[in-house]
């Protein structure tokens, strides 16, 4: 599950992280059993950073689409930062009984949260659904072409982005050719 320098970064990315979100929901489902000290899920929130962080890395890749993706997942580091922050506080304030309830109480109420929210990201088909969007980057793809003699190495990359104009309105379309498209006339 290694990048590969000789590949370019849509082939690495569309090839390296579905893997990667089938090993993060493995590890989330594991997170949210119920059996999980909370050790074990800040160690669970720590991953959660590595993912959010290397598909914000990509980003550029996939678009919107990944960055309309990236909020239940930070929704999901931020409950587990809170829980582990009451739990810190907590064994830091062992003296204080009344103090330590009132942060159990928290604690609780995050804990419950996380479940309510690994559900609903777990939710059937979102495995599946998460795959599919990063073994597709979007459109359109900036093609990369390898310049240079043979002996060069590694050959130089040239960005092209290919996109495709629209052609200018018909009356066909129903939109007068004279009016530019977007435009309202009032």
């Amino acid at each position: 599950m290694k990048w590969k320098p000789e590949r370019s970064v849509i082939e690495n990315a569309t090839s390296v992280l579905p893997e990667l979100v089938g090993k993060y929901f493995k590890a989330g489902r594991r997170a949210a059993d119920g059996k999980q000290s909370p050790k074990e899920l800040h160690e669970f929130r720590i991953k959660t950073k590595g993912f959010r962080y290397t598909l914000e890395l990509v980003r550029p890749v996939y678009g919107t689409r990944l960055e309309n993706e990236l909020e239940p997942v930070r929704e999901i580091q931020s409950v587990l930062g809170k829980l582990h922050d009451y739990c810190i506080i907590a064994e830091m304030l062992q003296d204080d009984h009344a103090l330590q309830a009132k942060l159990q109480r928290r604690a609780k109420k995050k804990l419950k949260e996380f479940h309510e929210q690994w559900a609903k990201f777990d939710s059937k088909g979102e495995l599946r659904r998460w795959k599919t969007l990063l073994r597709l980057p979007r459109s359109p793809l900036p093609l990369l072409i390898r310049t240079g003699q043979a002996s060069r190495s590694p050959e130089p990359l040239i960005r092209v982005l290919v996109v495709r104009r629209p052609s200018p309105p018909r009356a066909s379309d129903g939109i007068p050719a004279s009016r530019p498209c977007g435009r309202v006339n009032r």
